[in-house]
């Protein structure tokens, strides 16, 4: 039940980012809604790679706390390593939207782990 929540929140975090960045590129440099397919592949390796690890260390580290303590420490946990993900990204990749994204990508991540977690 655990591996499915995890690919049900890979799946649907990479879709919504993939979503995030075509109203973005659409507004600003207007490309395509079409793009959307691309961005949700792009977004894919991203976020199995960084998103999953980070979801199961912060699992792990909060295997002994209950409740809204449980809850912010997971938030906490998912945006510090959101964020030295961008930084790391953008730094690589000269783009200072990538810290934004992976912010974003993160506490995506983490607000569909908390539902899940309610539903199954």
């Amino acid at each position: 039940m655990i591996l499915l929540r995890k690919f049900l929140r890979l799946v649907l975090t990479s879709l919504l980012i993939g979503i995030f960045l075509t109203f973005h590129f659409a507004i600003t440099e207007g490309t395509s809604f079409l793009a959307i397919g691309l961005l949700f592949i792009g977004s894919f390796p991203f976020v199995l790679l960084i998103g999953v690890p980070v979801s199961f260390l912060s699992d792990y580290l909060t295997i002994n706390l209950n409740g809204k303590q449980r809850t912010i420490v997971a938030l906490v946990i998912h945006s510090i390593f959101g964020l030295i993900a961008g930084l790391v990204i953008s730094y690589l990749l000269e783009g200072s939207l990538l810290v934004a994204v992976t912010i974003i990508g993160a506490l995506l991540f983490w607000l569909i782990d908390e539902i899940l977690r309610k539903k199954f």
